[in-house]
């Protein structure tokens, strides 16, 4: 190589050392999407964080595809009973009837379009203009404020889904599983007044399905934070009361079975079963969750700013006998 060559490529070289310098001291990321593995935890995670979630008071079967088989078996009573007499010979003891329940997961989307104008004075500093993007850090604010109504929405619809008259739609939600409005338990006393509330719960004890009677690690009360409310005030009328209802705290109790706050459940409604009976069901991170924050000012000349978020969920009963649902009309 000559000199001369030699030459224009240390000068070739030089030059491309100072674009990279120039390029990676501030870089500008005109067209910013949050999509793919960055924007996943967003969606994932305002499903998993409804408050019937995050207090693992259900079960919760995550990273299914589509659906999901819940295996159910049961066995015989009297002769065909599991236990019988010892003997010699090889006899089988039980009648085993397997059954099954499915659990399938329904689609979701959130299409949201909003105008930056209407926002750009949460980030505007000595860099903005009105040609400006929007900044990394408040896209990830838009995006976690949006889930957060995202997961409202879905802790509403895993209780009273589809339920007549609910106004949530989305899936079917555990009343509408358990019998729906027609096949709910009328309560003679309100459990959302503090006169009634301790009256209102002693009906539903005794209307507990049989199978899951004294099964007080695992048999939960679901109900409104109304009805926690009113039971708080209600036993603090009681001397003691108070003191012993919240001595498990932050767990309040009723005759020993957990009383469960689910913002879900309707004000004056109630659930009664087992929480390994209750499954909630989401897709896969990786595959069925997508959320996506995109500028649309490069794209199609607006000012707008685009939130898309696709996810599944669904509810399921393993037993449905197990499961009773409470109301009161008065």
């Amino acid at each position: 190589m000559t000199e001369y060559s030699q030459f224009l490529t240390k000068q070739k070289t030089n030059k491309m050392a100072e674009n990279k310098q120039v390029n990676l001291a501030n870089p500008v990321l005109n067209t910013p999407t949050y999509a793919g593995e960055l924007a996943l935890p967003y969606i994932h995670a305002s499903v998993i964080s409804a408050p019937t979630l995050h207090g693992g008071n259900v079960t919760l079967l995550d990273g299914i595809r589509y659906k999901a088989i819940i295996p159910v078996m049961s066995f015989g009573t009297g002769a065909s009973a599991l236990i019988k007499s010892a003997g010699c010979d090889f006899d089988t003891t039980a009648t085993t009837d397997l059954d099954e329940t499915s659990l399938t997961i329904t689609d979701q989307m959130v299409n949201l379009q909003l105008c930056k104008k209407q926002f750009n004075t949460w980030w505007q500093g000595d860099a903005y203009s009105v040609n400006s993007g929007v900044p990394d850090d408040y896209a990830d604010a838009i995006l976690l404020y949006v889930a957060k109504f995202v997961q409202a929405d879905i802790e509403n619809n895993i209780w009273m889904g589809n339920a007549t008259a609910s106004g949530h739609t989305a899936f079917n939600g555990f009343k509408q599983l358990s019998g729906n409005t027609a096949g709910a338990t009328e309560l003679a006393n309100s459990i959302v007044d503090q006169a009634t509330v301790i009256a209102g719960l002693q009906e539903i004890i005794t209307a507990m399905p049989e199978g899951i009677v004294g099964d007080f690690e695992n048999t939960n009360i679901y109900v409104n934070p109304a009805t926690i409310s009113a039971y708080n005030l209600a036993v603090g009328q009681t001397g003691d009361g108070y003191n012993s209802a919240v001595a498990n705290a932050p767990q309040t109790k009723f005759v020993g079975y957990k009383l469960v706050s689910a913002p879900g459940i309707a004000s004056g409604e109630a659930c009664v079963g087992n929480k390994n009976n209750l499954f909630v069901g989401i897709g896969t991170a990786d595959s069925d969750s997508l959320a996506q924050a995109i500028d649309m000012t490069p794209l199609d000349g607006s000012d707008n700013y685009r939130i898309t978020m696709r996810f599944g969920v669904g509810c399921a009963i393993g037993v449905v006998a197990d499961v009773v649902w409470f109301k009161n009309d008065a």
